[in-house]
């Protein structure tokens, strides 16, 4: 099912939010990584494409419970330079910060010629992040989504039961094997993980159920 498909079949539904993780995976510019959004937990889950296995990167893409979510277009954010320096009362430094969005390398420029200035750069950084959570809203909005904060998602939440010896051992072992993973396949490991995480809390397993049982529950084995 493609995720265009998932997101409109999705519509009206209420999603738990994690506004620091949804705002990190809407401000990505790094190559070959991708994020997205499960739409169950509120969980976003990372997604390096040169370092998680194809079977891992299948799992995730043809979720019907993920969404992919789209980094915010460099034009959009250029936008942001541009209402940022109407709000500066400062003459001289406005001039400085209209001159540094002229040809390539103005983000750079921009943001070398607030390094000196402190007020200023902590209100530019204030009115990012207020840009970047609008965006978020309005990516919710196109998609007929309803928000919720994390805190509010689950108001009848309660403690699980205490983890058995076996889920204990077998997280002593992960730790154990993690520690003589290289970084490429560490990274590999956390996709995986946050996507399990994502789909085991999706499913309510029961937190006293072995390990195979769940990995059964999501489809990982027979």
């Amino acid at each position: 099912m493609s995720h265009t498909t998932t997101a409109s079949a999705a519509a009206g539904r209420s999603v738990p939010v994690d506004w620091i993780a949804l705002a990190n995976a809407f401000d990505n510019i790094a190559r070959g990584v991708r994020h997205f959004l499960h739409l169950d937990t509120g969980a976003v889950i990372r997604l390096n494409e040169q370092l998680v296995d194809a079977a891992t990167r299948a799992r995730i893409e043809e979720d019907p419970g993920c969404v992919i979510i789209e980094s915010i277009a460099a034009r959009d954010q250029y936008r942001w330079l541009e209402a940022f320096i109407a709000t500066v009362d400062d003459v001289a430094l406005r001039v400085e910060l209209l001159r540094s969005m002229q040809g390539p390398g103005s983000f750079r420029r921009f943001k070398a010629a607030l390094a000196d200035r402190p007020e200023h750069l902590r209100r530019w950084r204030v009115f990012r992040q207020e840009q970047i959570r609008a965006a978020i809203l309005r990516w919710f909005h196109a998609r007929g989504l309803r928000p919720v904060p994390l805190e509010r998602a689950s108001p009848d939440a309660r403690p699980g039961p205490p983890r058995s010896r076996a889920v204990d051992s077998a997280r002593q072992q992960l730790y154990a094997a993690a520690d003589s993973l290289s970084p490429q396949d560490l990274q590999a490991l956390m996709s995986l993980a946050e996507y399990l995480r994502a789909a085991r809390s999706a499913l309510r397993i029961p937190a006293d159920s072995s390990m195979g049982d769940a990995a059964r529950a999501i489809g990982l084995v027979p």
